[in-house]
């Protein structure tokens, strides 16, 4: 073809890979935030989006965005990919247009990904492929056809976009933000910590890199306006870490590594609208604001009004995208991009007032038409897990496996009896059939399983007395001290340590640890295949106890534990020789007690 430009395709293409890994590094990003029992969960968000959107795109995405002419939505011309080949179009006059459409895929796919950092660890798996199938329909398509599309209202209006900020971050940010508030809160979600920050700063630098892709890309050339796209880019990501963090230093006294991840990710953001629009110097002006901002959004925003947004989506891409719309507004110039008028600083207001009128609408739409898919969903399914799903975590509760530890995880059913009244033993299943197979009952947080018999406690908490040592006589018998081990799943903890707080028990110290009991040698399933698991991951819950009776202890531990599952714990009990407090040198019983001064 004599029009197409081979530098351009080959920069274009380099691009498209850059951005299509951005999905996979927003799932490291998401992963290393969440606690461990939900990474595999969140993970699968950003992998089930490559999946359903990239089919969706070719179905009838794609047409919907750059198909005919209109105000509103595309047309079916290019459905199918009908009308779809090596020759390049309007949109992209030097490249393949097969290319421009796997370009902007790529840009579709990560859409939808993004919002589920705000649903994190509690929406049911079948009602996230149903809600980015939906959503990527009737929210992504078309406001990303009113911006970028021929004929598209917003794009009439002379606003701009350059790679997506109201496209791509408010409309996604924005929508993020109902989701989190329609979904409800996360149980104990102001005491939630990540499990693994170098995995979270693995996925930032991966989206930093594609991020060059992101943008410099959206020049759809290799000129001189991807590479001012590609100076601003690194110069605003630079800028808003450097704010967030010095935000943080002044503020909490500590330059987290969290937050100076998440301050580069708030300043690609901001400047993902602008970056084939302003100075160099307006992107570290862009980038250094929209830090402040985005961490005011993460920080004093959120507590202020109470919502779990699990990841912080709408703090870093929903504030970070309406800054980065304004700025364009403010800073676009056509010194760098001779194509358009201008912003505010131009002597141009109109640019301004457009910029204002698309973000208002994208926020407006995005938002209304995300409650209303959320309604229509939760008519025919379950949006959110429950509160027993939740506690065990989603990796167990609805994928079947184990994000770290043994590959396969053996779980062992109660026994259960006929409607002939003999028992018959429990079988082996993966942890999805039994959570499938599993009915609850009462309105504590215990898990019940159907026709379990109570009478199986005894086999499924197991309680063992270790002697050990003697009691010593600066002791004596009324000061008896017990040591109190408690082996059990991780899931486990949270109800444990509430049982323990609710008799008076504060202190205790807790360990992973790997080992099998009777589950030894029960097979699984790994890939469909039938295996055999082996060490299994558990934690170890240490309690030194003087003043609470140690029935109380085990009876509280092992309400809280049961499930009716042999394998559901141990208990073991020690006789403690002497506690020495090593600040004071406190012995005993007093050696337990908070010092006084």
């Amino acid at each position: 073809m004599e029009n197409i430009n081979y530098a351009d395709t080959t920069f274009v293409f380099l691009a498209t890979i850059l951005v299509l890994l951005m999905t996979p590094a927003l799932s490291l990003f998401y992963g290393g935030m969440v606690r461990k029992k939900n990474i595999l969960s969140t993970t699968m968000h950003s992998y089930a989006a490559i999946a359903v959107v990239s089919i969706q795109w070719i179905l009838f995405g794609y047409s919907f965005v750059f198909g005919g002419y209109g105000p509103l939505i595309g047309d079916g011309s290019f459905a199918l990919l009908n009308n779809v080949s090596f020759a390049p179009i309007d949109y992209a006059p030097t490249i393949p247009h097969q290319l421009f459409l796997m370009f902007q895929l790529a840009f579709a796919v990560i859409t939808p990904a993004l919002i589920s950092g705000s649903i994190a660890e509690r929406m049911k798996f079948p009602a996230f492929l149903a809600f980015i199938l939906l959503w990527t329909t009737f929210v992504y398509d078309p406001i990303a056809h009113w911006i970028w599309g021929n004929g598209g209202w917003i794009r009439e209006l002379d606003a701009l976009d350059f790679a997506g900020g109201s496209v791509i971050h408010i409309s996604s940010g924005v929508s993020a933000l109902v989701a989190a508030i329609y979904i409800g809160k996360r149980s104990n979600h102001d005491s939630i910590k990540p499990h693994n920050i170098p995995m979270t700063m693995i996925g930032a630098g991966l989206l930093l890199f594609g991020w060059y892709g992101f943008n410099a890309g959206s020049a759809l050339a290799i000129n001189d306006i991807a590479l001012n796209a590609f100076i601003a880019t690194n110069t605003s990501a630079a800028a808003a870490g450097l704010s967030w963090m010095f935000c943080e230093w002044l503020i909490h006294k500590k330059p987290t590594a969290l937050g100076f991840v998440s301050g580069i990710v708030a300043g690609l953001v901001s400047i993902t609208p602008g970056a084939g629009f302003v100075s160099p110097f307006a992107s570290l002006m862009i980038g250094l604001i929209g830090g402040i901002v985005c961490f005011y959004g993460v920080t004093v925003l959120k507590k202020k009004f109470a919502y779990d947004d699990a990841l912080d989506a709408f703090g870093c891409h929903g504030i970070g995208g309406i800054w980065g719309g304004i700025a364009t507004g403010i800073f676009a110039t056509s010194s760098i991009n001779p194509a358009i008028e201008g912003g505010l600083l131009d002597g141009n207001i109109r640019l301004l007032v457009a910029e204002v009128i698309s973000i208002l609408a994208v926020v407006a739409y995005a938002g209304i038409v995300s409650y209303l898919l959320l309604k229509l969903i939760s008519q025919f399914m379950q949006l959110r897990v429950s509160a027993q799903e939740e506690e065990i975590g989603l990796d167990y509760a609805i994928h079947g496996e184990t994000a770290y530890g043994s590959i396969a995880v053996a779980l062992s059913e109660p026994n259960h009896s006929n409607s002939d009244g003999s028992v018959v033993l429990g079988e082996l299943r993966t942890a999805f059939q039994k959570f499938q197979e599993r009915s609850f009952t009462g309105n504590g947080p215990e898990l019940a399983f159907a026709n379990s018999n109570p009478e199986d406690l005894n086999q499924s908490v197991v309680v063992e007395y270790q002697a050990s040592g003697t009691t010593t006589a600066s002791s004596g018998a009324n000061n008896k001290i017990t040591k109190i081990e408690i082996i059990t799943n991780e899931s486990k903890f949270e109800g444990l340590k509430k049982a323990l707080n609710n008799i008076g028990i504060t202190g205790m110290t807790v360990f992973d640890v790997f080992g099998y009991g009777m589950q030894k040698g029960h097979s699984t399933y790994y890939r469909g295949v039938e295996t055999e698991a082996d060490l299994l991951p558990k934690i170890r819950v240490e309690v030194v106890v003087s003043t609470v009776p140690v029935h109380e202890v085990v009876a509280a531990a092992r309400k809280a534990l049961y499930t009716g599952n042999i394998g559901d714990g141990k208990i073991f009990i020690y006789n403690v020789e002497n506690v020495i407090r090593v600040s004071t040198g406190d012995e005993g019983k007093k050696a337990l007690e908070y010092p006084t001064e």
